[in-house]
């Protein structure tokens, strides 16, 4: 009887022990009214409304599940939001912008950051209105750069923006940053891009990059570029141009013939 005594007054002890500590996990798994309202939001896919009760949440409660509430609401909102001018492109911009300042949860996102670089594509084709393009200030190709610089999880955004944005907008060389960038991201696939042989002959023929354009067009991308150039190279149609393949091309002896006009 002693002995069971004993064991009575040991689990009475650990009983009141343990009671505090179950009223605190408790405590501590237990949800707000806001965080249930996101809850009961984000069943009914009502992104609309949760986007701009989000911060309703206290810190303190802001865990994996609230992370999903802010990526699908804050894809919903870029994926709805509508670009038929410029100056609904730059508010888009901003909003996105706004968005991973609001939510630095999202920089861990690759769905919000495609999201992100497809209204990008769609909103930079219509901003390029809003800017002058002038060799000496321009300001939107930096913009643009900025944009892709922001994102290291798409592949491909660089030259994506490349192509079928500034190269179709401006002077195909003023694509080349962009290039440049997807190059350092993406490797040597991007010398398969048709555009990229526009873009280089252009370069040259303003003679800017040249000492990234000769290994560019002998080695790294030989094969897709270096008979284009030539080729060029043959017609003569710039003085420009022909200062600069001269150089780009200088000491290629399956290029000679090419090179023969270098001589005159």
């Amino acid at each position: 009887m002693h002995g069971w005594g004993g064991c009575g007054i040991f689990r009475d002890a650990m009983t009141k022990l343990l009671l505090p500590l179950l009223f605190l996990v408790g405590c501590a798994t237990a949800k707000s009214a806001a965080y249930a309202d996101l809850r009961a939001l984000d069943k009914q896919q009502n992104y609309a409304e949760m986007m701009g009760r989000l911060k309703d949440v206290a810190p303190a409660e802001r865990d994996e599940e609230w992370e999903g509430f802010v990526e699908r609401a804050s894809i919903e909102a870029i994926t709805k939001a509508e670009v038929k001018d410029g100056r609904a492109g730059e508010h888009v911009l901003m909003m996105i912008d706004e968005q991973l300042v609001a939510f630095p949860s999202l920089k861990k996102s690759t769905a919000w950051f495609q999201a992100r670089a497809d209204k990008g594509v769609q909103a930079f084709k219509w901003t390029f209105s809003n800017y002058r393009h002038a060799t000496s200030d321009e300001q939107w190709v930096p913009k643009v750069v900025e944009f892709v610089e922001k994102d290291t999880m798409t592949k491909g955004l660089a030259q994506r923006l490349a192509k079928e944005v500034v190269a179709e907008r401006l002077v195909a060389s003023s694509a080349w940053p962009l290039y440049d960038l997807a190059f350092k991201r993406d490797g040597d696939a991007v010398c398969a891009d048709s555009k990229l042989v526009d873009v280089v002959i252009d370069v040259i023929d303003y003679q800017s990059w040249l000492d990234v354009m000769k290994p560019l067009v002998n080695t790294r991308c030989a094969a897709q570029l270096k008979k284009p150039v030539a080729e060029k190279l043959k017609k003569n149609d710039s003085t420009s141009f022909r200062k600069g393949a001269c150089q780009v091309l200088a000491g290629q002896a399956d290029v000679a013939d090419a090179l023969k006009i270098c001589e005159g």
